[in-house]
């Protein structure tokens, strides 16, 4: 039987923790797979039918759109992840519950931005719009994280806020690019599908880097 008098705060932010990322993750997942359900796959009958159906697959706008949508919740996922874990899980760790709590609230409006910006189809305009709300809401997170953590003890510090600030801002200009600047050239759809599938993978790539690469210690 546990006893009522031991400190349990270290077990209780670990099962907290599992229980946010995986509710994150059920959305994330369902998002990801409607995204895949929107993309036509035309049959094909013989083996050079199955390369022109491939041609027409990658001349679907669609098809970037789902990549940009999955490379964009995958660095979501990923990092928050991290975050989450790193954050107040490993020694020294934060133990402060309203900012779990902060941190639960984002991951929640995050799941239902996601399945806002699915819900806009094939219409590529709208899927940039969409996920350039997502990416702000990104943005303010990052930003509302290294305000609140800023001169704090060991174990408050804000750990990816900054170089993640950066990204939100270069990833969120390339959707003002696609949503302003692209429709005034004659690159169509398919252009600014794949600019976002280009863009979005690219700043997945940079947020797996800076979680993944060790500190940098200053020389002695």
């Amino acid at each position: 039987m546990a006893d009522p008098n031991a400190d349990n705060s270290k077990l209780a932010f670990e099962h907290s923790v599992r229980a946010i990322l995986t509710t994150f993750g059920v959305f994330t997942g369902f998002v990801i797979k409607a995204a895949i359900d929107g993309i036509t796959f035309p049959p094909a009958v013989s083996w050079m039918d199955t390369w022109d159906r491939l041609k027409d697959l990658l001349a679907d706008p669609h098809l970037y759109v789902c990549l940009a949508t999955i490379a964009l919740l995958l660095r979501f996922i990923i990092g928050s992840g991290v975050h989450l874990n790193l954050c107040y899980v490993t020694e020294p760790r934060s133990k402060d519950p309203r900012m779990l709590l902060k941190d639960l609230a984002f991951l929640i409006v995050f799941g239902l931005l996601a399945i806002f910006m699915v819900k806009a189809g094939d219409n590529v305009m709208s899927f940039a719009s969409r996920a350039g709300v997502f990416i702000s809401v990104g943005l303010f997170w990052s930003v509302l994280d290294w305000f609140l953590r800023r001169g704090a003890g060991a174990g408050e510090q804000s750990l990816f806020s900054g170089p993640w600030i950066k990204i939100d801002i270069g990833q969120l200009a390339l959707v003002v690019l696609v949503i302003f600047a692209v429709p005034l050239t004659t690159f169509g759809e398919l252009t600014q599908a794949l600019l976002l599938a280009i863009g979005f993978g690219y700043a997945l790539y940079l947020d797996v880097r800076v979680v993944l690469l060790p500190k940098q210690t200053p020389a002695a």
